[in-house]
């Protein structure tokens, strides 16, 4: 690992009392991986990680573990642990499976669409235009994941909110990547307001086909950007 990578900036670690200390650890892992900031092959030290995160490394041995069901980084016996080879690959098909079940979301958005829903997509959809404008971008990532999040609830699918509830980590951390970018801001806020459009008019096709395109879309662009660079 890098000198460069290695500083106490690195990581985001919140103290939300609602989330265990071992879910802090992989999200952190998880979203310096996915944005980034841990590349394919590098080296993670369970020792050198404690001691940046101020925890024990048995939170960071259980953080492995998932990452490794994830098919973020892969342990070698004897030799340590890894970025997988295969992230780039592992972020693509969650994306893919992301787009199916928040597609059908959309679609089934439209279908049981109310008044007091297309209110609250409404406002959703003005504040982050509003923050768009203003350059807020951490605060717009964050209504971002709201955005889809309230889409998911008013599809009212239990099942398919529980697929979406899993892979939100994942996915938050994907789109602090994708909106690095000023053009995947505007091009992301451009596609959001074209999912609330075709939903408030209550199109369930063409909900389902725009949010697919869009989930689709960013993923393509910001994972061969990165191959680019």
């Amino acid at each position: 690992m890098s000198e460069q990578s290695i500083n106490r900036d690195l990581f985001s670690m919140k103290t939300e009392q609602v989330k265990s200390l071992r879910d802090i650890v992989i999200e952190s892992l998880r979203e310096a991986i996915v944005t980034g900031r841990f590349k394919p092959g590098e080296h993670l030290k369970e020792r050198e990680l404690s001691e940046i995160m101020g925890v024990s490394t048995t939170p960071i041995k259980e953080a492995f573990r998932m990452l490794g069901y994830e098919g973020l980084v892969v342990t070698i016996p004897r030799k340590g642990t890894y970025v997988s080879d295969l992230a780039e690959t592992s972020i693509q098909e969650v994306q893919m499976l992301r787009a199916a079940v928040e597609g059908v979301c959309a679609k089934l958005a439209a279908m049981k669409l109310t008044e007091k829903t297309e209110l609250a997509l409404k406002h959703q959809i003005e504040k982050m235009e509003f923050l768009l404008n203003n350059n807020e971008v951490d605060q717009l990532i964050e209504e971002n994941t709201k955005f889809h999040r309230l889409i998911n609830e008013v599809a009212g699918n239990p099942m398919m909110l529980q697929i979406t509830d899993n892979i939100s980590s994942f996915d938050k951390a994907f789109r602090k990547r994708a909106l690095k970018e000023e053009s995947e801001l505007r091009a992301g806020f451009s596609e959001h307001k074209e999912i609330y459009e075709a939903i408030i008019s209550k199109d369930p096709e063409l909900s389902e086909q725009v949010m697919k395109q869009h989930i689709l879309r960013t993923a393509q662009d910001v994972l061969n950007g990165s191959k680019e660079k």
